[in-house]
């Protein structure tokens, strides 16, 4: 009897699945506009004259585009062959490799700034994801990590049967609650300097055309994008309505001198 696929071999042919739909996800003018507003919070929270940064479990590609123009030198990693083989095809001048998360192939404080967008909950050992992200950042390194968040119990709710109804999910691929979030990070040895709320309306609608396509037949989806960013960024600013964030992003430094 064939012993049982390892999760991360799982995780390789999931993606190997999905590897063309993220050109369907990034493809419509009102997705792409959803997806740089993503970009432009995580950005917020980055060091001016970044060096060198590193973009964790980068996919095809489209976030790690715009790590190197924000930084002097970037590199992406993910697990998938396949996804990698598509952001090689876009980036050929940015370098990318194969590996595993939870053990980071590279050497200790060879980064200023590490970037995690929606990597985390792929993996199952998640102290050794973030204490690998604190091993490859230098002395006042700084971490940025976007994860979905599962402070809302309809959220989460409709998170446990989307992942179950859906071969484009795991069903073990579980969001965190903030708080949650924010511990195991300060358990890896960071100090959290911020966490916060992002994505309601315009995460819905406009943020995966390839999962829920609904905006990309009404005309106007770009104004209407516009204007859902505009609504999320007021709804998640207000303390009572923030749990309705579908992500939660964190910025955490690793402490000077340790």
């Amino acid at each position: 009897m064939s012993a049982a696929p390892s999760h991360q071999q799982i995780q390789i042919e999931l993606h190997r699945k999905l590897a063309p739909q993220y050109a369907i996800r990034y493809g419509f003018p009102f997705s792409k506009l959803f997806q740089e507003e993503w970009h432009t919070q995580m950005f917020a929270e980055m060091p001016p004259d970044t060096g060198a940064a590193l973009d964790i479990g980068c996919g095809t590609g489209f976030f790690l585009a715009d790590v190197r123009k924000h930084s002097k030198r970037a590199v992406g990693l993910d697990i998938s062959y396949d996804m990698l083989q598509l952001a090689q095809k876009e980036l050929p001048d940015t370098y990318t490799t194969q590996g595993d998360a939870e053990n980071l192939p590279f050497t200790n404080a060879s980064f200023d700034v590490v970037f995690c967008k929606g990597s985390l909950h792929h993996t199952r050992d998640h102290d050794s994801f973030l204490k690998g992200c604190f091993r490859v950042l230098r002395s006042g390194g700084v971490l940025i990590i976007s994860e979905p968040c599962n402070d809302n119990p309809i959220i989460r709710f409709a998170r446990f049967v989307l992942y179950r109804v859906s071969s484009r999910f795991h069903p073990d691929d579980e969001g965190f609650r903030e708080n949650q979030l924010v511990e195991m990070v300060k358990n890896a040895g960071f100090e959290v300097a911020r966490s916060r709320k992002f994505g309601v309306l315009a995460y819905t609608f406009a943020g995966f055309p390839d999962h829920l396509g609904i905006l990309k037949y009404i005309p106007g989806n770009v104004f209407i994008t516009k204007g859902m960013i505009k609504f999320d960024r007021m709804l998640c600013a207000i303390p009572v309505l923030r749990a309705f964030g579908f992500h939660v992003i964190c910025t955490a430094r690793r402490p000077r001198g340790s």
